[in-house]
């Protein structure tokens, strides 16, 4: 309980920025629609129960305009929606998913997919993530019990250390990205490039 209060005083996706309103849409009643207003210009924009508004600088603000963006008409129509097709769009959206099983475990799937030459695998976690902690990640690819290939070393952009990397036998690649939140590419999207471009051409990072 202290360490939940103890982190609660952080911004979790990047523990060095200033903490920040979520600005996630709770779940309303299924019949609940949500209303439209015009956005100016005679463009529509369907308004349910948009999400608190941070101050503007925070790092989720643009969660918050996300919202009215993916719901104007205008950005519907582009994306080809059929009117009436899908309801209010929110991010991050936790209740009601379509989901008809619940797997315990993938780690089984995981081995599968990377064993005997198959697949290659890119892991990564943001150096400062706490939401899903770079130990956990390592933690959670420890228990495919794939041997250590190469060890630990820096991995390098514009002659500075952009993280840390290892592999491992099973075509399987794990990356730290400095400076990176949980989703590492919002926060340090120059690194996240740089070793995604490597590894996809299968270079060494």
């Amino acid at each position: 309980m202290q360490f939940l209060q103890l982190l609660s005083e952080v911004q979790q996706a990047q523990i060095l920025l200033d903490t920040c309103v979520f600005a996630s849409t709770p779940a309303r009643p299924e019949a609940d629609s949500g209303t439209e207003y015009s956005g100016g210009a005679g463009r529509r924009i369907l308004v349910g129960n948009p999400p608190p508004r941070p101050p503007f600088g925070c790092v989720t603000y643009k969660y918050y305009l996300s919202y009215f963006w993916a719901n104007a008409e205008v950005t519907r129509n582009a994306l080809g929606i059929k009117e009436g097709s899908v309801g209010e769009w929110v991010r991050c959206h936790n209740a009601d998913l379509p989901y008809t099983i619940d797997l315990r475990s993938s780690i089984e799937y995981h081995r599968n997919v990377t064993a005997n030459g198959g697949y290659r695998a890119l892991v990564y976690s943001g150096d400062h993530d706490a939401v899903v902690p770079h130990l956990g990640t390592q933690a959670w690819i420890r228990s495919l019990g794939f041997p250590v290939a190469h060890h630990w070393r820096a991995w390098h952009l514009h002659g500075q250390s952009a993280g840390f990397t290892l592999t491992y036998s099973n075509n399987m690649t794990f990356a730290t990205i400095k400076g990176g939140g949980h989703t590492a590419p919002e926060y340090e999207p120059e690194r996240c490039f740089a070793m995604f471009s490597r590894w996809i051409l299968d270079k060494q990072l």
